[in-house]
This record gives C-alpha cells, sequence and structure tokens, in this order.
C-alpha cells in the first residue's frame, strides 16, 4: 500500500508516455513523502465517463503509519496537485483514505 488511482474523462487521458513519467514521479513522492516501501505501491489509470465533476479525480488508498501525520498527507496532496496539474493542466479532485492495518484485509 499505497494504491492509487488516476480517473480521467477521456478528452484528459495521458497518453502511454506521459502516464509513464506521471507513475514514475508519483512513484517517487511516495517513496519519499509517504515512505512508501516500492514493492507496495501500486499506480493505475482508469478513463472513464465523468457524468459529473472534475474531468480528473485522483484517489490514493493508504496504510495508517505513525510518520502519516496531517502535515505529511496534506504536503503529499500538494505535491499530487502539483503533479496533475503539469500534466494534465487541470486541477483535480484529490482524495486519500487512510487505514488502520487492522482494517485491511489482502493476500500477494
Amino acid at each position: 500500500m499505497p494504491s492509487i488511482t488516476l480517473y480521467t474523462s477521456a478528452s484528459h487521458r495521458l497518453d502511454a508516455d506521459s502516464f509513464a513519467e506521471f507513475s514514475t514521479a508519483l512513484a517517487l513522492l511516495a517513496k519519499e513523502i509517504l515512505k512508501a516501501k516500492e514493492n507496495n505501491i501500486h499506480i493505475s489509470v482508469l478513463t472513464a465517463e465523468i457524468g459529473f465533476g472534475t474531468p480528473v479525480y485522483f484517489e490514493a488508498r493508504l496504510r495508517q503509519e505513525v510518520f502519516r501525520t496531517v502535515s505529511v498527507l496534506n504536503e503529499f496532496m500538494h505535491q499530487v496537485d502539483l503533479l496533475i496539474k503539469e500534466k494534465t493542466g487541470v486541477t483535480a479532485r484529490i482524495r486519500c483514505f487512510s487505514f488502520d492495518a487492522s482494517n485491511i484485509y489482502a493476500k500477494n
């Protein structure tokens, strides 16, 4: 964990090269700011029909850790915001959901 998904409308979809750059930069943010282990980071992009709201939506689900304080998560969201604006030109809706380890059930 973290598991990160970027939802974009078709008109804001990243091409393969841009998505590769975005993923690399995002993984670096997760490692540096969230202290995530590289083998625990999962990043995906989904092109979606956006019926209402912003054309780009970012969602991160991550494990609560004592070092992932409010200020750390705020910094992560700020840096994600800058990255998304750089890559898409859009101010995205950004959401982070933090879960206690006892509430996470996973395999692999």
